[in-house]
């Protein structure tokens, strides 16, 4: 069941995403460099879609790596979300030693226009901001339907500086296995303290 699920939900972002429904036979793999020599690996059960995934445009799409193989039978992690990563231009960075600042934007009704702006579907409306040294994260719930057909509407997204370039991290749990925000958040943690670590940088997940 979660195979067939998986593979829809990717295809649907693959199409929300105006990119070619991925080919998933392929064997899965855990890490990609990204623009600006960023490197992302994927936390434990997570892999790159080969397809959506645009290294030099600095997008990349995480999935179960079980939805990637032609093997039914493969375990799923025992959280279930899309994860979306995008990294900035050079010198986008903005979040490191701003912190406070950044959270207090993002709680505007312009930070909300912004974060609108920048996300698949339609308004939004942030209902948590938390920030730790490098990190900004943002709890948001979509005011309409998800762009992403069988995704939930709340989702995390975390902002931090990694080599000059400001980096998006979003956690979007599905329908058919909602995530709680404490589990979602579980989950953006360890994409963001995998993410530092490959980079060289210090954990501040909280």
């Amino acid at each position: 069941m979660w195979h067939r699920l998986f593979l829809g939900i990717i295809a649907a972002a693959a199409l929300a995403a105006c990119e070619p429904v991925p080919d998933l036979s392929g064997p899965p793999t855990t890490t990609v460099r990204l623009a600006g020599a960023v490197t992302l690996t994927g936390p434990a059960g997570y892999c790159v879609d080969p397809v959506v995934t645009k290294p030099r445009q600095g997008f990349a799409l995480l999935a179960a790596c079980a939805a990637m193989t032609a093997d039914e039978t493969d375990a799923y992690p025992d959280l279930i979300a899309l994860i979306t990563v995008q990294v900035g231009a050079d010198g986008s960075g903005a979040v490191a030693g701003q912190e406070d600042a950044f959270g207090a934007f993002m709680e505007t009704p312009q930070g909300a226009a912004l974060l609108s702006a920048s996300a698949i579907g339609g308004p939004i409306a942030v209902r948590v901001t938390q920030t730790a040294p490098n990190t900004v994260a943002v709890y948001t719930e979509d005011i309409a339907d998800p762009g992403i057909s069988g995704t939930q509407k709340q989702a995390w997204r975390l902002f931090t500086d990694v080599r000059g370039r400001l980096v998006t991290i979003t956690v979007r749990g599905l329908t058919d296995a909602p995530l709680s925000q404490s589990a979602s958040r579980a989950l953006l943690d360890a994409v963001v303290t995998a993410l530092h670590s490959a980079n060289d940088l210090p954990s501040s997940a909280t």
